[in-house]
């Protein structure tokens, strides 16, 4: 006889306080050239179907949804009344924020808002110069 079933398992570690624990980012701030700190928070796991963000930047809060990136990743506004479309690209450290009309033509360019670069615990923020670049 088992003395420890999945029933028993279970009741274990509630008793215990035990909670499952997200695999998922959390708040990972970044240094914008323009000045602000852009803060985004990855939500529904990798999978690009299902996967969210949240972005706090300029005093606003987009929530954005995944989008096919051809590198990195790519986060478009999940507002389908959002105008301008905004949009989240990271790879590796950096991030640009960039926006397009919702009424612009399928191959307008984006408008670069602001270059953004990850901060780490314990580092300090990179300067940027004029250009957006980072010394």
């Amino acid at each position: 006889m088992r003395l420890f079933g999945l029933t028993g398992l279970s009741i274990f570690l509630l008793a215990a306080g035990e909670a499952p624990h997200s695999n998922e980012p959390g708040d990972l701030p970044y240094s914008c050239g323009d000045g602000h700190v852009a803060r985004i928070t990855y939500e529904n796991g990798g999978w690009f179907v299902r996967a969210k963000a949240k972005l706090v930047w300029d005093g606003r809060t987009i929530h954005l949804q995944a989008s096919p990136p051809t590198y990195g990743l790519r986060y478009v506004s999940a507002d389908d009344a959002a105008d301008p479309i905004m949009v989240w690209t990271a790879r590796g450290e950096d991030a640009w924020i960039t926006e397009i009309p919702r009424s612009a033509a399928a191959d307008a360019p984006e408008r670069e808002v602001a270059r953004c670069t990850r901060v780490r615990e314990g580092a300090a923020a990179p300067a940027h110069d004029e250009g957006g670049d980072v010394h």
